[in-house]
């Protein structure tokens, strides 16, 4: 085998295997995908992903350490060595008789495979893993936007909602396909919201999915709004945690990969559910409005109801509606702004 042929093959050895064996590396199955493999080595964490027929890797905590499996060896396992020593490390690894051997001896640490994403998601996983869960009151969370500090606790927000812990920014985890087939299935990080106090913007890297709270079988209704904050606000104004999954779509929808997201969630309810469009009372909420009623039309579930449940004030958000009123005058204004429309209203537009 020529020398230039042999890096190439050593850019298809399953890197998790070469983990496993020369970093003592383990897979975290319950924060790994079909397409990104979350890799525990003591305090050291990597995600391990695959770019077309090369397995890639990116440092959780060292996002310059990244690329296959030869930066794999120059950057973990014998630093900075030639690529001659290189060689040395990968070699048996290109032996069916060595690898087989290997995975007997390391079964369960590694994966047999890895389906194809785009790359960029693997930097941005690396990225996200470096936030931190809130585990206590939010300055921004829940004092400058009123978010209670229980609702950020209760099992169906636990620990999704990040914070960064140099800035204090809070992101919200967008969800969705990991390839370009808006088709697909699989699910994987995306991107995700970045707010604070005076930042409201998206992760560079990466599309919009769905950032979506938790789901449990007695949930009852499922509402959709324009942002995570507005998510939270929604539970928190109306005091519906217990049956409610709440998802944001941040801002204007993707047609091409939301789309499909918001129908598979809808798809997801249980019988007799309901739609909640809790968007903001605005023109572009009016828009969103129908957008969603229509995704819920091409659903052909009859069973379910839609509701449109924004802020009775034109111009606000949830988050306006929350702030605006202590509890129990919120709790009486929602009560006569929920309007239930039949699903007929919408086939036309308004």
């Amino acid at each position: 085998m020529r020398r230039d042929e042999e890096l190439e093959a050593f850019k298809r050895i399953n890197l998790t295997l070469v983990a496993a064996e020369l970093g003592g590396y383990s897979v975290v199955r319950k924060k790994s995908t079909r397409h990104s493999v979350l890799m525990e080595s003591g305090n050291d964490k990597i995600i391990v992903s695959k770019n077309g027929d090369h397995f890639v890797y990116c440092s959780v905590h060292d996002p310059a350490s990244n690329g296959t499996a030869i930066d794999f060896i120059q950057n973990v396992v014998d630093r900075n060595c030639s690529l001659g020593r290189v060689r040395q490390h990968l070699r048996p690894f290109l032996s069916g008789s060595y690898v087989s051997q290997v995975q007997a001896s390391h079964a369960g640490k590694y994966v047999e495979a890895i389906k194809p994403s785009n790359v960029d998601f693997l930097s941005l996983a690396a990225r996200f893993s470096g936030f931190e869960p809130i585990t206590s009151p939010h300055a921004y969370l829940c004092g400058a936007r009123g978010i209670p500090f229980e609702l950020l606790q209760h099992p169906r927000v636990k620990g999704l909602v990040r914070c960064s812990p140099r800035h204090g920014s809070v992101m919200f985890p967008h969800w969705g396909q990991p390839s370009n087939d808006p088709s697909d299935d699989a699910r994987c990080l995306v991107g995700y919201e970045i707010k604070d106090q005076n930042v409201s913007m998206f992760s560079r890297e990466g599309r919009k999915g769905l950032f979506i709270t938790r789901a449990f079988d007695h949930d009852r209704c499922l509402v959709f709004t324009e942002g995570g904050v507005d998510s939270l606000s929604y539970l928190a104004a109306n005091n519906c945690v217990e049956h409610t999954r709440v998802a944001s779509i941040a801002g204007q929808l993707n047609l091409k990969f939301q789309v499909p997201l918001i129908k598979s969630a809808i798809e997801s309810m249980p019988s007799n559910s309901s739609i909640i469009a809790g968007f903001d009372a605005d023109d572009q909420g009016d828009r969103l409005i129908q957008q969603l009623a229509d995704i819920v039309i091409s659903t052909g579930r009859g069973d379910l109801e839609f509701h449109d449940h924004r802020p009775v004030t034109r111009g606000q958000d949830w988050n306006d509606a929350l702030q605006a009123t202590e509890a129990k005058e919120v709790d009486d204004r929602l009560s006569s702004s929920q309007e239930i429309r039949p699903l007929c209203q919408f086939r036309n537009g308004f």
